[in-house]
């Protein structure tokens, strides 16, 4: 039995499943957000320990002992009823559901993509995760991450003024019920001069990296899926493809060195994560160089404008770990 993890609205779910349909596997997709309102859970020990952890969703009992693979792909988070009332109480509720599916989780050993949610934690941290890279044998940009003035205005000098800042977490902000994603941004003289405001927060700022091509390669398991985005050719992509601008930066599959491929594969395995997507920048002298890895990236528009099987390799990677002998699922009386 294989479970998804994912909210109910991902539309990278559906490419992934009917693979597993087509492959004949088992599988159940939930919704963390329906927790605990439309589902419930059942964790028991006896005096040796762990006795059954059991998973009731849409009217079906899950042994999660029987679980052989789950796929962590973006789940939503825990909701508090609607007849909870007063803010507070309704943080702590859904507080204290996360904790109670954290712990579940973290219980179950079987094959994870792209990881427990402890790991996929730690493979968001670019403090940790460029000198992971560095150390595997990447080129990574030269990098300041700093709350300093003083530091920042060396910095810029150091570089010749050539900085790019990017956001340390997620990039997601809201404001005024609006969602928006900071992107990377070059630094101009205007954002300079008001160097004091890093006293306020830890800014990441890197050298400007000159392009030939960006990159984004998915790993999944050992296989490696490399595309590259032909970024400059558009004004808008020109920083960060994220502004997508797909009538003039085209992606095409692209073939890596063997070296640069091990890379990848090693970086995944070394954050203990079994999926990744890492961004890279080929610079018109023909260097690699290594920007970051999202463990939870999105591929789905990767698989779309280049052909890359990625889906399939998840599929692949999901039914290849081997089945455990509990029964799949449990007795309606026993929750």
């Amino acid at each position: 039995m294989i479970l998804i993890i994912s909210a109910e609205d991902d539309n990278h779910v559906p490419s992934v499943t009917r693979m597993l349909e087509a492959l004949g596997a088992e599988y159940v997709w939930f919704d963390p957000a329906h927790f605990p309102t439309q589902s419930e859970v059942c964790i028991a020990y006896d005096r040796y320990g762990l006795s059954r952890q059991l998973l009731r969703f849409r009217d079906r009992d899950l042994d999660l002992a029987a679980v052989t693979a789950v796929w962590n792909r973006r789940p939503g988070l825990p909701t508090a009823a609607a007849r909870i009332r007063g803010t507070a109480c309704r943080k702590w509720m859904s507080r204290e559901s996360g904790h109670c599916l954290a712990g579940i989780w973290e219980n179950m050993d079987c094959l994870w993509i792209p990881g427990k949610p402890r790991d996929v934690r730690d493979g968001q941290n670019k403090v940790r995760l460029l000198a992971l890279a560095a150390t595997l044998g990447f080129r990574i940009p030269r990098t300041l991450i700093t709350n300093s003035p003083e530091g920042l205005l060396e910095f810029y000098a150091e570089c010749s003024g050539c900085l790019v800042t990017k956001v340390l977490g997620d990039g997601l902000i809201h404001r005024g019920g609006e969602r928006y994603l900071a992107y990377t941004h070059v630094v101009r003289r205007r954002h300079a001069a008001g160097y004091r405001a890093v006293r306020y927060g830890p800014l990441i700022v890197q050298e400007y990296v000159p392009k030939r091509l960006e990159l984004r390669i998915t790993v999944v398991g050992t296989r490696v899926f490399a595309a590259e985005i032909h970024s400059q050719a558009s004004r808008s992509t020109q920083h960060d493809w994220r502004h997508y601008d797909n009538e003039r930066a085209t992606y095409v599959p692209h073939t890596l060195p063997t070296a640069i491929e091990t890379l990848c594969v090693r970086l995944v395995q070394a954050l203990k994560l079994s999926f990744g997507a890492i961004d890279m920048i080929l610079t018109p002298a023909g260097e690699y160089i290594f920007l970051e890895i999202n463990p939870s990236g999105q591929f789905g528009w990767v698989e779309e404008l280049t052909s890359l099987p990625i889906s399939t390799a998840i599929a692949e990677l999901l039914c290849s770990a081997p089945p455990t002998p509990s029964k799949l699922w449990a007795d309606e009386a026993s929750l």
